[in-house]
């Protein structure tokens, strides 16, 4: 844990345009002083994995704060509010929604960036983050069925497809109304990616 790394860190986040950089690097600021460091999920994921702008409003970390963790923050500049984190004079809205990701620990990507690194989600975890919150309306023009198309669409040869059908298998036996949603979605997004991803390779 570096307190000077994680405030060169944030220096070089503060002079970053605003997007997927500068996410990235607060949240390599923040894995120097958080152990083990968090996993970035929601938004920041998904524009990390599917290579398209997503407008979040916030960094959305996965991880377990501890008192000394916290301290940690405070020392950094940031200050709670509610659920979120928030550092005066800076963008930085930062949200702990989670201690442990939904999904294979494993999938865990380490990256560089800055100087620093960052844990990320894994890519089909993602994806599957998306596809359940794509089942509440079930709709194709729903913003959630659109950015789990845009994932899959953008990385439909790397997701692990088998690793995604367990995930939905298992969510049947647990909540089959929730897996058979799953499925269904599933099912269109694929179906949809496929014939994008034919159109862009005939045109």
């Amino acid at each position: 844990m570096s307190i000077s790394r994680a405030r060169d860190l944030l220096r070089k986040a503060e002079t970053a345009k605003p997007g997927l950089r500068q996410n990235l690097l607060l949240a390599a600021a923040l894995s120097e002083v958080i152990s083990p460091p968090p996993v970035v999920v929601g938004g920041t994921a998904e524009e990390f994995w599917g290579g398209h702008e997503y407008h979040q409003t916030d960094l959305d970390l996965v991880g377990h704060l501890t008192p000394l963790h916290r301290a940690s923050l405070e020392t950094l500049g940031f200050e709670r509010r509610g659920r979120e984190w928030i550092r005066a004079g800076t963008p930085f809205v930062i949200e702990f929604p989670d201690t442990r990701i939904d999904g294979d620990d494993q999938r865990i990507e380490t990256r560089r960036v800055g100087g620093g690194s960052f844990r990320i989600i894994g890519l089909e975890d993602l994806y599957i983050d998306r596809l359940k919150q794509a089942t509440v309306a079930e709709s194709q023009v729903d913003i959630h069925f659109q950015s789990t198309l845009a994932v899959a669409a953008s990385r439909y040869d790397d997701i692990d497809w088998t690793y995604v059908s367990s995930r939905i298998a298992a969510t049947l036996k647990s909540e089959p109304h929730v897996g058979h949603a799953m499925r269904r979605v599933n099912s269109r997004v694929r179906s949809r990616a496929r014939r994008a991803l034919s159109r862009s390779a005939g045109a």
